[in-house]
């Protein structure tokens, strides 16, 4: 267990050492351009759409040719220009990978201007994969860099036994780098908070208990957002290991938390069942994705959010697929339905 929280964190800071300078020398030049943001949204059964952020409308679709019982398309996001969409798909069929194809997952580009697809990279973990790295939406070439790993936060062996502990999840807001890690159950959390860079994160503060179910021994999938200054804690739904799945009276929605004290200020959205919530940093507002069903079979909903005070702006219904999201500037997309001219699995 230590060497898999290591791991996580070390995860975490490597990734900000990697986008220090990366990022904002991109997004100058991608803001600097003629682009405007939309949402991203990759289905599973083999469509990427484009989506306006305020309507939730759907103005444009690419469609691709997936193997038969493949894993289908999984993560989204959009190159620095503006001009490129990123995706997971399926292995190829190939010699390296005959017995893996139609799994999860390499990554595939797409030049919204000729729709060519084609392979960049292999599976996750390989070297290929080093060469990319994904930031609030937008995947961006980089060389590798080997950032110094973080100590292990000071002061959770204080407060549990350091085998049950588990980081949960990482996320930056306001110029700091944020840790949240609980027992499996997802009582007694721990919230960190430093400044990139920061070599230890210290004891961190006691976050109150939330979305307990009694009887409920099944692990919570935990998650942070954070937008217009408000740090979002909140269980994943539609994952491996959902808790509706083995346990009654899951709540939903997500809870405004306060990261001097980790008391719980507001609870957002409890009828609704969060696969993932996507921050708009400019506008303060939130997009998330949920689910009725463990299994996406019905319910899946797309919501947009105001992050100060929670409110539901506007929310539209999608249609029965496993979806993932984004948040990105793109220069052309398209303005209708296409077709991706060359299937996934061709490596050009």
């Amino acid at each position: 267990m230590a060497a898999s929280i290591h791991s996580d964190l070390a995860s975490t800071r490597t990734l900000r050492l990697m986008l220090l300078t990366t990022v904002f020398l991109a997004c100058s030049v991608a803001h600097a351009q003629d682009s405007k943001t939309y949402i991203l949204a990759a289905r599973r059964s083999g469509a990427i759409e484009i989506i306006d952020p305020k309507t939730l409308l759907t103005i444009g679709r690419i469609h691709f040719d997936l193997p038969p019982n493949s894993s289908g398309l999984n993560r989204i996001s959009a190159g620095p220009d503006g001009t490129t969409l990123y995706v997971e798909g399926p292995i190829p069929k190939g010699p390296k990978f005959s017995d893996a194809a139609g799994g999860c997952c390499v990554l595939y580009s797409i030049d919204l201007t000729t729709m060519q697809t084609r392979q960049v990279a292999g599976v996750g973990g390989t070297p290929s994969r080093n060469a990319f790295v994904t930031f609030d939406g937008v995947t961006y070439p980089v060389a590798p860099s080997r950032g110094t790993p973080p100590h292990f936060p000071r002061g959770a062996d204080e407060l549990f036994d350091f085998a049950q502990i588990r980081i949960q999840s990482g996320m930056w807001m306001d110029g700091r780098d944020f840790l949240y890690g609980s027992k499996e159950d997802g009582s007694g959390g721990l919230l960190w908070s430093s400044l990139p860079g920061t070599p230890d994160l210290g004891h961190g503060v006691s976050v109150e208990p939330f979305a307990k179910v009694p009887g409920c021994s099944a692990p919570m999938n935990v998650f942070l957002a954070g937008v217009a200054g408000n740090l979002f804690l909140y269980e994943g739904f539609g994952w491996i290991g959902d808790r509706r799945n083995s346990c009654n009276g899951v709540p939903g929605g997500a809870w405004i938390i306060d990261p001097a004290t980790g008391e719980l200020l507001a609870h957002v959205g409890p009828d609704l069942y969060f696969s993932e919530l996507v921050p708009n940093r400019d506008q303060g507002e939130l997009f998330a994705i949920s689910t009725d069903d463990p299994n996406w079979r019905t319910g899946a909903r797309l919501t947009r959010i105001d992050g100060q005070d929670g409110t539901i702006l506007n929310s539209r219904v999608l249609e029965s697929d496993f979806w993932r999201i984004a948040l990105a500037p793109l220069r052309n997309p398209p303005a209708a339905d296409v077709r991706a001219l060359f299937p996934l699995g061709r490596r050009r």
